[in-house]
């Protein structure tokens, strides 16, 4: 039976003419189900493709099977216009908005690495020099020679839906996986009971943060050579391309798996073990699990979205999501299944095939933005070190100097924003004057300001125009972090029992995901989201 809860507003106007008249309210009831109506899910399923485009799941979908992303979208409720609102859309930035529910303006992930302008150090998003790496070598909880698991989360200034389900109930699990540390440390996020993966060498690692052992069943499948077992023979589609593996395991060892399709098969095997053997799902408590597809990454960086390469790891990955949905059915439940599917950023194409396409875009040499801008600075202050550093698009300017010679910094931040728009390829520059004192609204210039960290960014802002890279990438490949849809628009997938099915055509935000998990867990948001619950599947 449903219980009804009756809650009464008064509101009493001014104290002498209304003294005498009848007090008037208004009051409202709020129907809340018993505690046996509410089903909460067993088990989050958080996936999170590394550099897929929305176009994508247009593009393969006659080529797709019918258990992997076309179950998801036939049971599930397809969002077929989410965005990332701000920039830069790279891999740490994006992991870490997706699962806190914010923006780097707020969680603090303004790039995978970026300069500290008070140490002069490059941090990168998920390092931690006071951690070390956990393995099954030969010393266990001591540094191998790499650095592969000095990580954490700390550099995370906010929490994620994972870590306000433990405080919600310290007896739920959450494990976070990928190739790469930040995909698999940022989703798990501060309170994590683990986070797995690849070291330098292909085997799974973690850091002490998490734990001082391995689980047995880890150190299991690393002496099985997972990595290895899967590099050998030939990747190749008859009449397309055709790679040797064995030679490129000889070339860059195990962790040259995941330039392959078969780097997101090891961690799909991965993530079904850790279901199996922690019992995910499977017990009183709400568990999740986060798993980030890397290789899709890897490859599009080196061979551009449109090689045969991208087909056929996304064909590859189809079959790697239909497994992990078999699973989760098997051990869990389809009813008591949440499970979202989504993308961290998405990229452009090659510069090269756009101008062969008459589209505009092109390549420039970053490196004559700071030379020419320093001989600027030179002729209208003086000789001097001005510039401290140029890097991700952010110019920090020599502070020091600045109140030595008694400048007025926003003039100087302006000067230098006014002398970059002179390049073709810039489009927009903002000072973190303009930031910090300017709200923008629903524009450009609106995702440029959610990107903007006050204490980590720098002192200008360059915006390129669209399709524009650096000429590293000239010789062929390509990248994204830019506002432009190839990079901001991406899939967004909820599966699950109580998921209701449809398609969405309204545009709704990455940052909406936390919350929506958090309203379905009944939790509290993450302490930084700026995001709002989507109705269509928490209605």
């Amino acid at each position: 039976m449903k219980k009804i809860l009756t809650f009464t507003l008064i509101l009493f106007t001014g104290f002498q003419s209304f003294a005498q008249k009848k007090s008037k309210g208004i009051s409202f009831s709020l129907q809340v189900g018993s505690e046996d109506e509410i089903r909460k899910p067993k088990l989050v399923v958080g996936i999170v493709v590394d550099q897929m485009r929305y176009d994508y799941i247009y593009r393969f979908w006659e080529d797709f099977g019918d258990n992997g992303f076309k179950r998801l979208i036939n049971e599930g409720h397809f969002f077929r216009n989410a965005q990332f609102g701000y920039v830069p859309t790279y891999t740490g930035p994006g992991h870490a908005s997706i699962f806190t529910g914010t923006t780097p303006a707020v969680h603090g992930i303004i790039a995978n690495d970026w300069y500290d302008k008070n140490s002069g150090d490059y941090i990168y998003c998920a390092g931690d020099g006071d951690m070390h790496t956990v393995c099954n070598c030969e010393q266990k909880n001591v540094d191998v020679v790499s650095t592969d698991g000095k990580m954490s989360p700390h550099h995370m200034l906010t929490t994620t839906f994972g870590d306000e389900l433990k405080l919600f109930n310290e007896k739920s699990k959450v494990f976070g996986i990928s190739l790469k540390d930040r995909g698999a440390i940022l989703p798990a996020g501060h309170a994590a009971d683990g986070a797995y993966w690849l070291s330098s060498d292909g085997k799974w690692i973690t850091s002490s943060f998490y734990m001082n052992n391995l689980p047995d069943y880890v150190e299991k499948i690393n002496d099985n050579n997972p990595s290895q077992n899967y590099l050998k023979g030939e990747w190749n589609v008859k009449g397309e391309f055709s790679h040797n593996l064995d030679a490129l395991l000889l070339s860059s060892g195990g962790s040259a798996v995941k330039k392959t399709p078969f780097g997101n098969s090891i961690l799909k095997d991965l993530s079904i073990e850790i279901i199996k053997e922690e019992e995910l799902g499977q017990g009183d408590n709400t568990d999740v699990i986060t798993i980030s597809f890397s290789s899709t990454d890897y490859i599009g960086h080196q061979y551009g979205p449109h090689a045969p390469e991208i087909k056929d790891t996304y064909i590859r990955l189809d079959q790697d999501i239909s497994d992990i949905l078999k699973t989760v059915e098997k051990n869990i439940g389809y009813e008591d299944v949440v499970l979202f599917i989504t993308a961290d950023h998405g990229v452009v194409s090659e510069p090269n095939e756009l101008l062969e396409r008459n589209i505009p875009s092109g390549y420039f040499d970053g490196s004559i933005m700071k030379t020419e801008l320093l001989s600027h600075l030179d002729i209208i202050y003086g000789k001097g070190d001005w510039i401290k550093n140029y890097s991700n698009n952010h110019l920090f300017l020599n502070h020091d100097l600045i109140v030595e010679k008694n400048i007025n910094l926003e003039e100087i931040q302006r000067k230098c924003a006014q002398y970059f728009l002179k390049y073709e390829w810039v489009k927009n520059t903002y000072t973190a004057t303009q930031l910090n004192e300017n709200e923008y609204q629903n524009s450009f210039h609106s995702l440029v300001q959610r990107g903007y960290n006050q204490k980590r960014s720098g002192d200008v802002i360059v915006s390129l125009q669209t399709g524009w890279l650096k000429s590293y990438w000239k010789e062929g490949g390509t990248t994204h972090g830019s506002s432009y849809s190839y990079d901001t628009h991406v899939p967004l997938i909820f599966w699950g029992g109580s998921i209701p099915q449809g398609q969405t055509d309204r545009k709704v935000n990455i940052r909406d995901i936390a919350p929506t998990i958090s309203t379905i867990l009944g939790t509290a948001y993450p302490n930084g989201c700026t995001g709002n619950p989507l109705p269509e599947v928490t209605e």
